[in-house]
């Protein structure tokens, strides 16, 4: 496995992407472009765990299952200037990372038209902007490329953060909420203008792409109404979707192993079955054809709706 680590910007050491390549074998057969994912890390903007469980073990989950796998270490606030931090510069990280992607294609032997994403927390704020707002025209002015190549295959969005309005009443006096607040607007305390703005569910329509969701009912952090939200916001707009609420996990349960004995699966929480579910949907964004479809029993009767 090809493992190394690129800056995105020459003048900056804390914005970093990181493969996990299988390289082709040049005595096999099958060296096809394979499909890609590239894994955001949470953090609430304050941090960015590479080495975390939301980092290097999901790429390398994903690796695993035969994609090329990426960690994108995006700006956050303990390791840049505010004024380089401030969403939506992960926006344009993203962007960047895309194209560097698009670059080493045939290098890294990328299919580059089956890119997907997957964020955790505030990386999945990042993720779901990206796939509610690709199109607006952020990156394809700021890179002077269609903004079909910033277009990801699959968004995961595992414990999101996806409408602002709805998160600032459950943080209400936290300390999180001013530091976070600082980081994506600037502000500690933003108007409703401000949040409405950095929350993608109020930008999704059937650009979207088809989205993977999950979370716990008991998160103490980032409510399960995220979710719930998002989730009704792709229905209404037609975009193909999948929702797991877990009973128990609470926030940040990542690859749900136990913390202290991650080796002991008989200690993982059912949270953890995220995971196989997640590459299930993602296999049938990729391959197309991996899908079955049931017959609609119920069209045979007169009366039933077309």
């Amino acid at each position: 496995m090809k493992i190394e680590t690129l800056k995105l910007w020459e003048d900056r050491d804390d914005v970093e992407l990181t493969t996990f390549l299988t390289m082709p074998n040049p005595d096999f057969p099958g060296n096809a472009p394979k499909p890609a994912v590239i894994v955001c890390p949470g953090g609430a903007y304050q941090s960015c765990p590479r080495h975390g469980d939301e980092g290097d073990p999901v790429a390398m989950a994903f690796a695993m299952d035969g994609y090329q796998a990426f960690v994108l270490e995006y700006s956050v606030e303990t390791r840049a200037p505010k004024v380089k931090s401030q969403f939506p510069a992960q926006m344009l990280e993203y962007g960047k990372a895309i194209l560097a992607i698009r670059e080493h294609a045939v290098e890294w032997n990328v299919d580059v038209d089956r890119i997907s994403i997957i964020g955790f927390s505030a990386g999945g704020h990042m993720c779901a902007t990206i796939a509610a707002r690709w199109n607006d025209g952020l990156l394809a002015e700021k890179f002077g490329v269609p903004a079909q190549y910033f277009r990801p295959l699959t968004a995961m969005l595992i414990y999101p953060i996806t409408d602002f309005v709805l998160q600032s009443e459950c943080w209400k006096g936290q300390k999180i909420m001013s530091e976070m607040n600082e980081t994506v607007f600037g502000l500690y305390e933003p108007d409703l203008e401000k949040l409405e703005d950095a929350s993608p569910v109020r930008y999704v329509t059937e650009d979207c792409p088809p989205v993977f969701l999950a979370a716990a009912q008991d998160d103490g952090l980032v409510t399960v109404e995220n979710t719930l939200v998002m989730a009704q916001a792709l229905q209404k707009a037609g975009v193909p979707y999948e929702v797991h609420i877990f009973r128990y996990g609470d926030h940040g349960f990542g690859m749900g192993r136990n913390l202290t004995e991650a080796y002991r699966t008989d200690k993982s929480h059912a949270c953890a079955g995220w995971l196989p579910m997640a590459k299930t949907f993602l296999m049938h964004q990729a391959a197309p054809e991996t899908t079955e479809y049931e017959a609609n029993v119920f069209a045979q009767f007169e009366n039933f709706p077309k």
